[in-house]
């Protein structure tokens, strides 16, 4: 038993390769993590600068199409006027046919009568035979009695040649209203068979174009969606790079105050050496700051059109008008805790002032100091130019609070 524990001790005692100590991971310092951050917001905006772009375009293909829809109704709504016009048409024609009708049968019936009377005319001559007029004047008793017959002769003569020329006339107009009136019922009804076709045609083209106008909207919300998501990753992104700038403000604060103090520390003891006045402890900075670059404010802080992504935005400082290669001045005292590339502001420095205060200067040609130096105010730390988003040479100046953009303005 003894050594079944002894064995099981010495078991223990052992080391296992998964029991060593990992090393460990040195942490990831304060202005990596910063430039990381600005790595991943700047790879965010350029992705949503190609999204705005496939949205601005989705929007333009359903307002296109939309149009092109409400052409094509415009053009049915046309169609269906024009056929009721031609059903309407259709039914004056057919009035107008129905009364037409009446006359042609009036007209026919007139015509029966006539040609009944020229048949029996026609059979009287034949049965009669062609002398029967002669015999009549022949048969006269008196010379008055055979002007009467002939007077009454030439009147059945004329009567019977007035008798077979309406006859003809009747017979022509007859013809002549059937023809019109056909002809107009079929002008009629291939006009209404086009315009059926013109309409059935232009329902599948609006069918068609409803279909795409459904497809377009669906693409155009899903792309105004990632726009809002990429929107609120951005948002939420620049919330956690203020916090690590300030954070590293804060850093850089401390070291300030403590080499302040170190510094007092040791006049301190040298005058108390020297039998001196020992100097007064060292104040915080003054917070009160002057103008970075000579020269008019050319855009203000707030909303504003952007000049190169298009849409309003928030204008996070002040643009100050100046020539390329101008001098920039420190705006207080403070430490460089950034003098580095920063996405849209190009060439940008940022200087740690204490309280929570920081100066930005962005856009610059040439920065003249490096990160953890620090300068004083008036001090020259680089030279206007037109890096980043700049449509020309200007300086970008921001105050922040705790990493907060505030009004240059009401400070300056």
């Amino acid at each position: 038993m003894k050594r079944v524990v002894l064995a099981l001790a010495l078991l223990l005692l052992i080391p296992r390769p998964g029991d060593a100590a990992a090393p460990k991971q040195p942490p990831v310092p304060l202005s990596e993590k910063i430039k990381q951050k600005q790595q991943l917001i700047e790879a965010t905006r350029h992705k949503l600068q190609q999204k705005r772009g496939q949205l601005h375009q989705a929007r333009y293909k359903v307002q296109t199409i939309s149009s092109q829809l409400d052409d094509t109704n415009g053009a049915i709504t046309r169609v269906t006027s024009a056929l009721g016009d031609l059903d309407g048409q259709i039914a004056l024609t057919e009035k107008r046919l129905a009364v037409r009708q009446g006359q042609l049968a009036a007209t026919r019936a007139s015509l029966d009568r006539h040609t009944g009377a020229l048949d029996r005319r026609m059979v009287d001559m034949y049965e009669r035979g062609a002398t029967s007029y002669l015999d009549v004047l022949l048969s006269a008793t008196s010379f008055d009695d055979f002007i009467e017959r002939w007077d009454f002769l030439t009147m059945v003569v004329r009567a019977d040649t007035a008798l077979i020329s309406r006859i003809d006339a009747e017979e022509q107009r007859y013809r002549k209203i059937v023809a019109d009136l056909t002809q107009t019922q079929a002008d009629l009804n291939a006009q209404r068979q086009d315009q059926e076709t013109k309409r059935g045609q232009l329902a599948q083209l609006a069918d068609r174009r409803r279909e795409l106008l459904y497809a377009a909207q669906v693409q155009r919300n899903q792309i105004a969606e990632q726009v809002n998501q990429l929107e609120e990753l951005t948002a939420a992104e620049e919330a956690r790079l203020q916090d690590l700038i300030r954070e590293q403000e804060r850093q850089a604060q401390e070291a300030i105050r403590r080499a302040k103090l170190a510094a007092w520390q040791a006049r301190r003891a040298a005058a108390i050496a020297a039998g001196l006045p020992v100097p007064k402890e060292p104040l915080e900075g003054s917070g009160h700051f002057i103008w970075p670059v000579n020269g008019p404010v050319v855009s203000g802080f707030g909303m504003r059109w952007h000049p190169i992504l298009g849409g309003y935005r928030m204008h996070t400082g002040i643009d100050i008008a100046a020539s390329y290669g101008d001098p920039i001045v420190a705006s207080d005292d403070g430490t460089v805790i950034m003098a580095d590339w920063y996405g849209g502001y190009g060439e940008a420095i940022v200087v740690a002032h204490g309280n929570g205060l920081s100066t930005l200067y962005a856009h610059c040609s040439s920065m003249l100091v490096s990160k953890g130096m620090n300068v004083q105010r008036g001090q020259l730390i680089g030279r206007v130019g037109a890096t980043g988003y700049a449509t020309g040479p200007h300086l970008h100046f921001e105050i922040r609070v705790n990493g907060v953009p505030v009004n240059p303005l009401s400070r300056l």
